[in-house]
C-alpha cells in the first residue's frame, strides 16, 4: 500500500503504544461497517463537518449543552437523516454526547467510528468529538488543546485506509473563549508531523477573515474557496449557523480545510432545508480528490 499502512510486531508495537501515550493519548477505533456493494474502484470523497448539538435540535436555543444534557432527551433521528441524505464518505462531528451517541449514530448509518472525550476527568469528559468512516480506521490518538474549567477541549487525530493511501483526518472543536490562537498552533504543531495527505475539519468557532486563520494557511486552504458551483456559493451567503429559528443570519463557523496542492475540491454545500433544525449548525460538505489518483 502507498504511504506506509504500518503493521506493528513486537517491540516495535511497545514502543509505538509508548510514544503514542507520551505525545497525546491513543483512543479506540470501531471498524464496524458492514461489507456492502461499495465501489472498489478510486473515486472522489464526500467529506462532512457537522456539530450536532448533542441531539438537542433547536429546542431552548442558545443553551449551554452541558446544561441542555440534563434537560432534554436527545433525538437522533433527525441527526442521522441530516447526515444520511448526503451520503458522505467521512464525517466530522461535534459536541457529541459521549461515545454511545457516536456509536448509536454511526451504527444507523454503516459507519466505522472513533470517539475522543474533551476532557479524561473533571472537566469535558462529559462530551467530545466523534470520526465517522467508510473507509478503515487505522488508529485515532486524542490531542488536547486547551485545558480548565469549561475550556478543556481535544481534537481527534485519525488515519484512514482511503483507497490504499494513507490519510490524517484532523476534528477539531475550538474553544470560542479560546481566542489567542494557541490551540491552533497546537493542532498545527501535531499536523506537521503527517507526512500525507491531511484535511482538518470542525467547528472553529472563528469567522472568515479572521487573522487567525494564517495559523492554518502554512498547509491548509479552505475548501469553500476552491470550487465556485452554486451549492459553494450558497453556502458563503447563507453561513453555516442558522440563528434563531426563522431569523437570516450567515455566519459560518464551521470549515472543511484541504491540504495545499494535494487536493482538488469538486463541489461544496450544506444539508438541505428540510434538516436544517437538526442542529443549531448547518452541516457542510466538500467533495474532494486526491491529485494524482
Amino acid at each position: 500500500m502507498k504511504n506506509t499502512l504500518f503493521i506493528i510486531r513486537g517491540k516495535q508495537w511497545y514502543g509505538y503504544l509508548l510514544l503514542c501515550l507520551m505525545v497525546a493519548g491513543c483512543t479506540q477505533a470501531h471498524n464496524i461497517r458492514t461489507p456492502g456493494k461499495d465501489r472498489v474502484r478510486v473515486r472522489p470523497v464526500t467529506v462532512m463537518t457537522y456539530n450536532i448539538r448533542i441531539g438537542a435540535g433547536l429546542r431552548k436555543y442558545g443553551r449551554n449543552p452541558y446544561l441542555l444534557k440534563d434537560e432534554i432527551q436527545p433525538r437522533l433521528g433527525p441527526i442521522i437523516a441530516a447526515i444520511g441524505s448526503v451520503d458522505p464518505d467521512i464525517v466530522g462531528l461535534q459536541e457529541v454526547l459521549g461515545e454511545k451517541q457516536a456509536a448509536a449514530i454511526a451504527r444507523a448509518l454503516n459507519m466505522n467510528y472513533a470517539y475522543v472525550p474533551h476532557g479524561l476527568e473533571r472537566y469535558g469528559a462529559w462530551w467530545g468529538v466523534a470520526l465517522l468512516s467508510k473507509f478503515p480506521i487505522l488508529h485515532v490518538t486524542r490531542q488536547e488543546i486547551s485545558s480548565g474549567r469549561g475550556n478543556t477541549r481535544a481534537n481527534c487525530i485519525a488515519e484512514l485506509d482511503v483507497f490504499d493511501t494513507l490519510w490524517t483526518v484532523v476534528i477539531l472543536h475550538k474553544d470560542k473563549d479560546q481566542r489567542d490562537g494557541a490551540a491552533l498552533y497546537r493542532t498545527m504543531e501535531m499536523i506537521e508531523k503527517q507526512q500525507g495527505p491531511a484535511l482538518l475539519l470542525g467547528d472553529f468557532n472563528i469567522r472568515p477573515g479572521d487573522k487567525r486563520w494564517a495559523i492554518t494557511a502554512t498547509r491548509f486552504q479552505d475548501s469553500l474557496y476552491r470550487t465556485r458551483t452554486e451549492n459553494a456559493r450558497q453556502v458563503e451567503k447563507r453561513g453555516t449557523w442558522p440563528g434563531k429559528p426563522g431569523k437570516y443570519q450567515g455566519k459560518r463557523i464551521d470549515y472543511i480545510l484541504v491540504d495545499k496542492g494535494r487536493f482538488d475540491v469538486l463541489d461544496a454545500g450544506l444539508v438541505d432545508k428540510k434538516y436544517r433544525s437538526a442542529s443549531d449548525h448547518l452541516g457542510y460538505y466538500a467533495v474532494v480528490r486526491l491529485r494524482g489518483r
